[in-house]
C-alpha cells in the first residue's frame, strides 16, 4: 500500500480494500490470461472498467470538491494504480486519469466546463500525449482546430478527447481535442493490456488548455505520468514477488518445497530488496507530488528507474521459479513481464530519466 505509514493511511486502506473486493467479483485472477488475451484483440475490460469508474467512483477522486470530486491526493490515486499493476487490468485508467488532471490543473477553461464531468463519470474517455512535433493548430474566429497525425498514445483508440500540446502562430499550446471525426489505427503492445494508437487529425474541433509559449502544465503532467508508471510498476513487482514466493512454498523437488533450497532463497531475497528500494523512491515521488512539488521532477524520474528495475527483475525472476510452466501462455507470469518490459520505455528511455535525474542535482549529462 503506498504511503502506509503517514497521514491517511486508514482511508487509503478502505479504498484498497473496496477496489480489491471488486477486482475479486468481476475479474478474478484466475481470469487474468483470458482477459488479457480479449485485451490483445482490441476488447478492453469493460465491465470492470464501467464498475471502477460507476460503482467507486475513481476516476473523481483527485478532482476538487469544489468541482464535484472526492477532494482526495495522488496518494489516493496511487492507491488505484498499484492495484491496477498488481492485477494486470485491462482498462484505460491511465489515459484517462492524466487527461482529468490536465483539465483540472489548467484552471477554468471551456475545455474543463466541456469534459471534465462526462470524463468523472465514465461516460467518456480521456488520452493524452506530448508527442506534439508535427501538430498544427489553427483558430478561425475564436473556434481552435488542430491537425496532425499521433503515434503510440496510451488508451488512445477508444478515447473520446485527446490532450496534447499542438504549434500555433504564437507558439505551443495545450489543447483538449475532440475525437469524433479522428482516424484511428490500434498499434500492437508488448503488453497485452495496454492499448496504444496512431491517431489521425483533420481540422479537429479544439479547447484551449494553456496559453502560448506556457510549458508549466506540460511539465506537471510529465512529471505525473512517470510517477503513475512508477506506482503501477511497483504493483507488478509486487504481484510478480508475491506469486514466486508462493510458488516456492508449494512446489516439491527432491522431496522438499524447491522454496527451501538455499539458492532459491538468496535469488528471492534479491528481488525483494529490489522491491523494498523501490517502494521507498516511489513513495518519495508520491508525497513530492502531494506536498513538495519543487522536488517531483527528480522523484518522478528516480522513481521511475527504480520501480523498472525492480519490475523486470521480480517478473523475470518469477518465470525462472515458476519452471516449465512460468513459461507457457496459460500461466499469467509472461504477462507481468511484458507489462514490465513495456513499462519501463513507455513514456521514454532509460537514459533519459537518467538524465533528468543528473541535471536535477546540478550535473550536465
Amino acid at each position: 500500500m503506498i504511503l502506509d505509514d503517514v497521514e491517511g493511511t486508514e482511508t487509503r486502506n478502505e479504498l484498497a480494500d473496496i477496489v480489491t473486493s471488486l477486482f475479486d467479483r468481476v475479474s478474478p485472477p484466475a481470469e487474468v490470461v483470458a482477459r488479457a488475451d480479449r485485451a490483445a484483440a482490441g476488447h478492453l475490460d469493460l465491465d470492470l472498467w464501467n464498475r471502477l469508474s460507476g460503482e467507486v467512483g475513481v476516476l473523481g477522486l483527485t478532482v476538487p470538491e469544489e468541482l464535484d470530486g472526492g477532494g482526495a491526493t495522488f496518494a489516493e490515486a496511487a492507491v488505484i494504480l498499484e492495484l491496477v499493476g498488481r492485477r494486470a487490468a485491462a482498462v484505460p485508467y491511465l489515459g484517462t486519469f492524466l487527461a482529468i488532471e490536465a483539465l483540472v490543473r489548467s484552471g477554468a477553461t471551456p475545455a474543463r466546463e466541456a469534459w471534465l464531468e462526462r470524463l468523472m463519470a465514465g461516460e467518456s474517455r480521456g488520452a493524452l500525449t506530448w508527442a506534439g512535433a508535427g501538430l498544427e493548430a489553427r483558430s478561425d474566429d475564436g473556434s481552435w482546430e488542430v491537425t496532425g497525425t499521433v503515434d503510440l498514445v496510451i488508451d488512445g483508440h477508444g478515447a473520446d478527447v485527446l490532450v496534447l500540446p499542438a504549434r500555433t502562430p504564437d507558439g505551443e499550446r495545450w489543447f483538449a481535442v475532440d475525437l469524433a471525426g479522428a482516424g484511428r489505427t490500434r498499434r500492437e503492445c508488448l503488453d497485452l493490456t495496454r492499448e496504444l494508437a496512431e491517431l489521425r487529425l483533420a481540422a479537429a474541433p479544439a479547447l484551449t488548455l494553456t496559453e502560448a509559449g506556457d510549458q508549466t502544465l506540460g511539465d506537471v503532467l510529465g512529471d505525473l505520468a512517470r510517477t503513475a508508471v512508477a506506482v503501477e510498476q511497483l504493483g507488478v513487482a509486487e504481484q510478480a514477488l508475491a506469486d514466486a514466493v508462493a510458488y516456492a512454498g508449494v512446489r516439491r523437488q527432491f522431496g522438499r518445497t524447491i522454496g527451501s533450497f538455499q539458492a532459491l532463497k538468496h535469488l528471492l531475497a534479491d528481488v525483494a530488496c529490489e522491491v523494498d528500494l523501490a517502494r521507498s523512491l516511489v513513495e518519495h515521488a508520491v508525497w513530492a507530488i502531494c506536498c513538495q512539488p519543487d522536488e517531483q521532477g527528480r522523484a518522478a524520474a528516480m522513481a521511475m528507474l527504480a520501480a523498472s528495475r525492480a519490475a523486470v527483475v521480480a517478473t523475470a525472476e518469477s518465470v525462472q521459479v515458476h519452471g516449465g510452466i512460468g513459461f507457457s501462455w496459460e500461466h499469467p507470469a509472461h504477462l507481468y513481464f511484458r507489462k514490465a518490459r513495456s513499462n519501463e520505455v513507455l513514456l521514454g528511455a532509460r537514459a533519459e530519466l537518467a538524465d533528468r535525474v543528473l541535471a536535477a542535482e546540478g550535473v550536465r549529462p
